[in-house]
């Protein structure tokens, strides 16, 4: 009677460590949430010491941790263990499993599970993780000796059951990251090609490209390489290289030979071309990781649409040479604004009119860069300029002179109507909420203020850009003075 009730805790006991694990696979959505729960149940009803899973790379031909996928076996003391275990376990799929070294396969007519009972005081039990094709990778569990009474046979049996559910989980989660990296990289590359929409000029273009491509291949460091006249390799993004493997590898780059791997497999050189023409590299290294197969396609055909954007750029930017509005704000461009300040210039000395500039700058633009990305920034610029606009006369003239810097001529106005002009640009800056939800961070608002220098044409100026050289002198002072105020230009300043 004794037993009977012994045998039925015991079975009670196994179904509800099997409804457990089902309950945890289907609840779990992250990796290490996952892998946590096994291991709290596996604790809760057996004495485990340890429960690791490893899925084989094929692609760098090593074993890695299951949840932090960037961690090898090579770096495990079991690592030559473990390795073995694999190949041992690499053909029987869901037909055996590995207990204390020893290889058991399952078999209907005779089981010879009695024949391995589990005496000793550290226990190792491996169980392969299989897709329909083959063995990808292997459960490792570390348990002490079990007690007596749990009956061997019954206890591997409940364990292949748990093996079996916790093998489909592992599969679909590799098959869903496979395919949460797919739409990335799809994102990715559409992000590359939109930079065209709204910026011409690469300086804008590159940093950005690196910065998308940096945020995918999160195990390498990003840089880019662009030519100089000279045709020699300058770095362009991000500030510093010191890393020589890839310096080493530069002049290997030809346009016969436009992708170059390390010896190591821990750095990558990717050309951009211009036409038939390489105009730069990109460069992913790692001092652990090697790339992957999958990480070279990647980076190749990412290279290729980088390489597309801007020879687009460039074609675009040759066209736009000559127009007179800025892409991204559609305010008059630098080039334009200098041609109407010679007009207006003129104008002034004609009939004898006044004339001011107003000069003003986004203050910790760079910030806003660096903290929400540059399409954050975009957003800036372009609410900025609408404000802008908007405050204005219809006849004065805004431009977009570069980067975050905005410059304005006012015709037929005297130096405390510009000031005022100025005053009223800031304030409504200031109290402007600008949405960068659109760029993909939901919710966001930011607030931003500018800094402002005012002046007004002198007869006395020598050529015309004395005007706006004057109002950038007394924006300079602005910002000297703690920012997000007007500053009006006199000779004390200079």
């Amino acid at each position: 009677m004794a037993d009977m009730t012994r045998a039925s805790k015991n079975n009670f006991e196994e179904l509800q460590f099997l409804r457990e694990i089902a309950l945890t696979l289907a609840c779990s959505e992250d990796s290490q949430l996952l892998l946590n729960n096994l291991k709290s149940i596996f604790e809760k009803y057996l004495s485990v010491n340890n429960f690791q899973i490893f899925i084989k790379d094929d692609s760098t031909n090593v074993l890695r941790d299951f949840v932090k996928d960037w961690i090898t076996v090579e770096k495990n003391q079991q690592h030559e263990l473990v390795e073995n275990i694999f190949q041992r376990l690499k053909n029987i799929r869901d037909n055996g499993f590995i207990l204390n070294n020893k290889l058991i396969k399952y078999n209907e007519k005779k089981t010879p599970l009695f024949e391995h009972n589990i005496k000793e005081e550290q226990n190792l039990l491996y169980f392969p993780v299989f897709n329909e094709k083959n063995t990808i990778g292997i459960i490792e569990i570390n348990f002490n000796s079990i007690e007596k009474e749990i009956d061997t046979l019954t206890f591997l049996t409940v364990l292949r059951i748990a093996a079996a559910q916790i093998n489909t989980a592992i599969v679909n989660k590799i098959l869903n990251r496979k395919l949460c990296v797919q739409i990335k990289f799809q994102k990715v590359m559409k992000s590359i090609a939109k930079l065209i929409e709204n910026q011409f000029e690469l300086n804008y273009i590159l940093p950005i490209i690196g910065e998308l491509i940096d945020g995918f291949v999160t195990e390498h460091l990003i840089y880019i390489f662009v030519k100089d006249e000279k045709d020699n390799y300058k770095l362009f993004w991000p500030l510093d290289c010191q890393d020589s493997s890839i310096l080493s590898l530069l002049p290997k780059i030809t346009n016969k030979k436009t992708c170059v791997i390390s010896k190591d497999g821990k750095t990558g050189l990717f050309a951009l071309k211009n036409d038939d023409k390489i105009t730069g590299v990109i460069a992913a290294s790692s001092n652990i990781d090697r790339l992957s197969k999958t990480d070279i396609d990647y980076l190749v055909q990412l290279s290729l649409q980088a390489s597309v954007t801007t020879q687009r750029a460039n074609s675009y930017a040759q066209v736009l040479k000559y127009a007179t509005l800025d892409a991204l704000t559609g305010l008059n461009n630098r080039r334009q604004f200098e041609m109407r300040l010679k007009q207006e210039v003129a104008n002034a000395l004609r009939n004898k009119k006044p004339l001011c500039c107003i000069m003003l700058d986004i203050d910790y633009f760079k910030h806003v860069n660096d903290t929400w990305g540059h399409s954050a920034g975009d957003c800036v610029l372009k609410s900025v300029a609408r404000i802008v606009s908007h405050e204005l006369r219809e006849y004065d003239i805004a431009s977009r002179y570069g980067g975050e810097e905005f410059c304005i001529l006012l015709p037929d106005t005297k130096i405390n109507e510009a000031a005022f002009v100025a005053q009223r640009l800031r304030k409504a800056v200031e109290k402007s909420d600008i949405n960068i939800s659109q760029e993909g961070l939901a919710g966001e608002v930011l607030n931003v203020t500018i800094s402002v220098g005012v002046s007004e044409f002198d007869e006395a100026f020598s050529e015309p850009q004395r005007l706006h050289q004057s109002a950038d002198v007394a924006l300079y002072e602005a910002k000297h003075r703690g920012r997000n105020r007007v500053v009006v230009y006199d000779e004390s300043l200079e």
